[in-house]
């Protein structure tokens, strides 16, 4: 099939997807990347998922499932986090990203080569939000795990406390480099959560913002971002109700 019309094609089926799944999420920086609702049916990936798309290849509008993501041949698997090291299609980027939970809701990181100071680098999340459904009261402990230039073993990892009745969220996560914390505000409406965000690296306390969303019956997993003025301490984080 020809180029041209490969794109018409998957031009005409945007908006028809979009209206099949409710997937939520944002990015850092949408000057490469945008997350939304998968729409590309080829190879390995599905439509109507959470998904993300690349202006390196065609247009952002078309994304790509991060499920078919796992099954692309230039990914490997480290831990629970998964990398495009030889990146996914060519000039596509590199991509690190996780699942948070069992459910379709992923979170990560996106730079061309993530060499030199890394000033294209981009950190998202998105996930399914048709099933979410939050409690009216009580608290909930997360484990969570956190991506800034995942290099193999320096993810961030620790905990985050929901409490529902206050409809507040905290929590820090950390690695040897940095420490990570949110104290954000939760929208019983949307199940999102927004609010301030504090990275502590090099011995100084920088403050910046956190948004994301819960997912899942009673808020089984979250995911999120923090974003600063320095983009070298932007974090995409995941995680599950212990």
């Amino acid at each position: 099939m020809p180029y041209k019309t490969v794109v018409i094609a998957l031009s005409a089926i945007l908006t028809t997807t979009s209206a099949l799944a409710d997937i939520v999420g944002t990015q850092s920086d949408d000057a490469n990347i945008e997350v939304g609702t998968s729409n590309v049916p080829f190879g390995p990936h599905t439509m109507g998922k959470a998904g993300i798309g690349n202006d390196n290849r065609i247009s952002s509008k078309f994304k790509v499932d991060f499920e078919g993501l796992t099954r692309a041949s230039s990914t490997q698997k480290q831990g629970d986090i998964y990398t495009n090291g030889t990146s996914h299609a060519g000039d596509a980027g590199v991509f690190n990203f996780a699942q948070a939970g069992a459910g379709d809701v992923w979170f990560g990181e996106w730079s061309q080569d993530f060499a030199g100071n890394g000033q294209d680098r981009s950190v998202y999340y998105a996930g399914d939000n048709t099933q979410t459904s939050l409690p009216t009261s009580g608290t909930a402990s997360y484990a969570v795990t956190g991506l800034n230039r995942f290099t193999g073993n320096n993810a961030l990892t620790g905990e985050f406390n929901a409490d529902f009745s206050a409809k507040t969220v905290r929590g820090t996560i950390s690695n040897a480099a940095m420490k990570l914390s949110i104290d954000a505000g939760i929208d019983a409406k949307t199940a999102a959560f927004e609010g301030k965000a504090v990275a502590l690296h090099g011995g100084q306390g920088v403050k910046g913002a956190t948004q994301g969303h819960f997912f899942g019956t009673d808020a089984a997993a979250l995911a999120g971002i923090a974003t600063f003025a320095d983009r070298d301490l932007n974090t995409a984080f995941g995680g599950t109700k212990k």
